[in-house]
């Protein structure tokens, strides 16, 4: 099989993928793939089968197979699976030489899995998320793939990382979203409290951060002390909510529960 090589894959068009774990983050995954590659074939093992089985039948290109004939018949290669299982269901695969392995499994290293892929040589590590679907979701990656880039860096922000361990703050930070999400549904539930109407309170507060976030310019020139001091006018609201959580510790609070989260994942 004439296999595509990371050196060359700039030139190349992405004809084979294979998913190796069928769950809540490849599904988005897929899905993404299978709209902006049609003519691509994306092979997805029977693992959680009543989600392989409806990408099956959802799109033309999307086919279940065993997790050998997905590593057969796949140029690229996403492994997707619970750590504990990849350390057992690998070992029994046969990699090739010049197959592109893209890890989005936590809980084990880079190192670990070149071993359960070889003689496939240099695993990447990235971060999906189920957003990953509709595109601007950001991925941070170790290290840099031409493959990532190619597949979903068309409508995602590829962000390389210069070292494996920074893989895991990233982890962390993506556990902001439920804190967000709870700290915008207090503010929805307010706001219903004091119109009387709960469905435009929430979509006002949806549209509002996701407004003023879809304006943010997104390319790390400290963009969020920039709106920060715009927003904190002397006396405005902002500027009173802002010290009140201050005041309260809200911000402390949450760098030191990332801290944990920092700490439990290198003891992963």
């Amino acid at each position: 099989m004439n296999r595509i090589h990371e050196n060359n894959i700039d030139e190349a068009q992405p004809k084979r993928i294979g998913f190796l774990g069928c769950g809540k983050i490849s599904e988005p995954m897929v899905r993404s793939l299978a709209r902006q590659f049609p003519n691509s074939k994306i092979l997805v093992s029977k693992r959680s089968a009543h989600i392989s089985s409806r990408l099956s039948h959802e799109f033309t290109n999307v086919t279940t197979e065993t997790n050998q004939a997905i590593i057969d018949g796949s140029d690229i290669v996403f492994l997707s699976l619970l750590a504990d299982i990849a350390r057992d269901e690998l070992l029994k695969l046969n990699f090739c030489p010049e197959q592109v392995v893209i890890s989005v499994m936590a809980g084990i290293t880079l190192a670990e899995v070149s071993e359960l892929i070889a003689p496939a040589i240099n695993p990447c590590v990235t971060i999906p998320l189920p957003f990953i679907e509709t595109g601007n979701c950001p991925l941070p990656v170790f290290p840099a793939s031409k493959a990532l880039e190619m597949l979903f860096g068309e409508e995602n922000a590829v962000i390389t990382v210069d070292e494996e361990s920074a893989i895991g703050p990233h982890f962390a930070a993506t556990a902001i979203l439920s804190t967000t999400m709870s700290m915008l549904n207090t503010v929805s539930q307010w706001l219903a409290e004091n119109t009387g109407d709960e469905t435009k309170s929430e979509t006002y507060v949806a549209s509002l951060l996701s407004g003023y976030l879809g304006a943010l310019e997104k390319d790390g020139q400290q963009r969020f002390t920039e709106a920060m001091q715009d927003l904190s006018t002397k006396g405005g609201l902002n500027t009173q909510l802002l010290l009140h959580n201050k005041e309260g510790g809200v911000f402390k609070h949450v760098k030191t529960g990332l801290d944990d989260l920092g700490e439990r994942l290198r003891g992963s």
